[in-house]
């Protein structure tokens, strides 16, 4: 269902979900994310986040909701960027309407998405 990992060498926090949640799956994966985003604030005020979300369908409205505000907290702990890959131009007018924050963008790739983490400013 999700897998979250910081890479030190990196500097990078590599969210990875997969499937249909609903709105009870949530808090664990946000708790999650917030021990490791700590875990990767100690190291670094600046890390980056790649949300890997290919097989992760468009989810119901109010899990959005939910995953917006874990988005939300979390990038209250970087001044990185993150980029979410999702799987389908309709993931992406999803992931766009609701993870709304000038430091996230959406790809519909991983090369594209690791290549904006990689740039300056």
């Amino acid at each position: 269902m999700f897998q979250v990992d910081y890479d030190h060498a990196a500097n990078c926090l590599t969210i990875m979900v997969k499937g249909f949640w609903k709105p009870e799956d949530v808090p664990a994966f946000a708790k999650e994310v917030g021990a490791k985003a700590r875990e990767a604030r100690a190291a670094r005020d600046d890390f980056n986040v790649l949300v890997e979300s290919l097989e992760f369908p468009v989810q119901a409205n109010d899990v959005a909701d939910l995953l917006t505000d874990v988005m939300r907290g979390g990038m209250t702990l970087t001044s990185g960027r993150s980029a979410v890959v999702v799987g389908s131009l309709l993931n992406r007018a999803q992931a766009e309407r609701t993870l709304v924050h000038p430091r996230v963008r959406v790809f519909l790739n991983l090369a594209d998405a690791r290549l904006w983490l990689t740039e300056p400013g």
